[in-house]
């Protein structure tokens, strides 16, 4: 269990040693030269006979049928993906901070097999190393890290038929110190663009943007900062060189001092990265909340924020428009009554290449509730949510009809999981299913599943019930067939006589399969 110990400093590893594999290089027996003064012998039988056969393949040519445009072009098929990395930024920093990474593949995936395949969780070179392994779908794994001294980035990887399907997440917890907080981000995928919304860098107000390389050569990025008055000149944020196998932080205090609201793109020059921000406000000694920004979705002219939590406190809503137009945005709601477009703070106008930050608990009857934003240029959006002394956060997401998942879930008395399931467009039917994990054990089985029904324009705010005598699980929904498009949440509350703590984001759908480009053979190129 995560949570507060005394011997601070100690680290806590499961799983074997990590194994490298040797690369082999084939090489191929090249075709022997001619001989030097070798002659080069024609005769004219055998002249004629090449001239006779280039006037049959001529002929030939004529009466066959030349393939069409649409028939040459190369098509698409979809295959399961046969790798996955899965970067997860900051295990342990502090001496009452718990962290626990944890990973899964969930099961029936397409692509799966229980012989094929590796994956697990692994610490990038550092001077503390652990690992820990999947052999088999529905496998789960964890590293836990306690204390002041953090272990270096940890890469959850897929190899094979255990790449389709991986997750991993990374949760914190602590539990009374000065930085008293419940935080979780879903491990980034490896990539070279990311969008965050949300942070700021007032006075007691400090938002981390942690990059993470996972290869041996290093890459080089830029975070690109939009403000209330636009993009904010930052050159120290310019030209960043990740290490290869390394994590570098940037302050946002730093490139950007003073700013209330911010949208972060961070771009990859070279090579791939996993970003990742979190957030952090202080009155005093006093923690007013911390936790993950999650990412947000790409910019788009319909953008959704799913996983706004109940109950009192402020619910600040940041819209960005990165482009050089203005962005007239309409705001509808979506709650387990239906949807309506507000009178009050249902337009907002957001100037080009700038962030607006409104918060919009009055409109939301303190009520769970997912947002729609339908704009005349592409947004990106983000939403800060207060919940007494405790923080979380919600991003921009796109509805999907693809299974989604989150990994590590506690399991604590004070502990309840809520799931917010949203059918923006039609009547959405979904299952949900627990994965429970037990240290020491293989795969396990899933709980028996749990069948919701979301009708079009509502969501179902859903109270679940963890399974027995495990350490911790797996929460899984799946669209059934024909069901419409489904946003998914989670809000993770522990009850506390000292304030609760709370934490949440958006489900990205599992990455089980690629479209790759089908060649397609055209005789035709041989005969021109």
């Amino acid at each position: 269990m995560i949570g507060r110990r005394r011997n601070s400093g100690t680290v806590r590893l499961e799983g074997e040693q990590r194994t490298r594999g040797l690369r082999r290089r084939e090489r191929g027996a090249g075709r022997p030269p001619r001989r030097s003064g070798e002659p080069l012998r024609v005769t004219a039988r055998w002249l004629i006979v090449a001239v006779g056969f280039a006037a049959v393949v001529t002929v030939v040519a004529t009466l066959l049928p030349r393939p069409s445009t649409e028939a040459t072009e190369a098509g698409l098929t979809i295959e399961p993906i046969g790798s996955a990395v899965l970067l997860c930024p900051e295990p342990g920093a502090a001496s009452d901070l718990g962290v626990r990474v944890t990973a899964a593949v969930i099961p029936g995936q397409p692509g799966q097999a229980a012989d094929a395949g590796e994956a697990g969780l692994r610490t990038l070179p550092g001077r503390t190393s652990a690992q820990a392994r999947i052999r088999t779908p529905g496998g789960q794994a964890q590293i836990e890290a306690f204390g002041a001294t953090a272990l270096p980035p940890i890469e959850a990887y897929g190899e094979g038929s255990l790449a389709p399907g991986l997750i991993a997440d990374q949760w914190g917890r602590d539990p009374g110190g000065a930085g008293r907080s419940l935080a979780s981000t879903a491990c980034a995928p490896a990539a070279s663009e990311f969008w965050f919304v949300g942070g700021g860098a007032i006075a007691g107000r400090q938002t981390r943007i942690v990059l993470v390389n996972p290869d041996e050569t290093s890459a080089i990025a830029d975070v690109i900062i939009r403000g209330p008055d636009g993009i904010i000149d930052a050159p120290a944020g310019r030209g960043l060189v990740i290490k290869g196998e390394d994590r570098l932080v940037v302050r946002l205090d730093v490139l950007a001092p003073g700013v209330t609201a911010t949208a972060v793109q961070v771009l990859a020059r070279t090579g791939r990265i996993g970003a990742s921000v979190d957030d952090e406000q202080r009155s005093g000694l006093t923690n007013i909340g911390s936790d993950w920004i999650p990412h947000a979705a790409a910019p788009a002219t319909r953008v959704f924020v799913p996983g706004i939590i109940n109950g009192d406190g402020a619910r600040v809503l940041s819209i960005a428009a990165p482009g050089a137009d203005d962005a007239i945005v309409t705001i509808r709601v979506i709650t387990a009554e239906g949807s309506y477009v507000p009178v009050e703070r249902g337009r907002v106008e957001v100037p080009a290449d700038s962030v607006v930050a409104i918060d919009i608990a009055p409109i939301l009857n303190r009520e769970p509730a997912t947002l729609e934003l339908t704009s005349d240029v592409p947004i990106v959006a983000g939403m800060r949510q207060f919940f007494g002394s405790e923080t979380s956060f919600s991003a921009g997401s796109q509805p999907h009809v693809a299974p989604a998942a989150v990994s590590g879930l506690p399991v604590r008395t004070a502990t309840e999981l809520r799931i917010a399931v949203t059918a923006p467009e039609a009547d959405a039917t979904v299952d949900i299913a627990l994965l429970p994990f037990r240290s020491g054990r293989e795969a396990a089985e899933p709980t028996g599943v749990r069948r919701v029904t979301v009708p079009a324009g509502t969501l179902r705010w859903i109270r679940v019930s963890p399974p027995t005598g495990v350490d911790w699980y797996t929460a899984i929904v799946t669209p059934v067939d024909g069901s419409g498009p489904v946003l998914v949440a989670h809000r993770l509350r522990e009850k506390s006589r000292f304030g609760d703590l709370i934490t949440g984001y958006p489900w990205p759908p599992l990455r089980t399969e690629v479209t790759i480009p089908t060649a397609v053979e055209d005789p035709s190129v041989a005969l021109r």
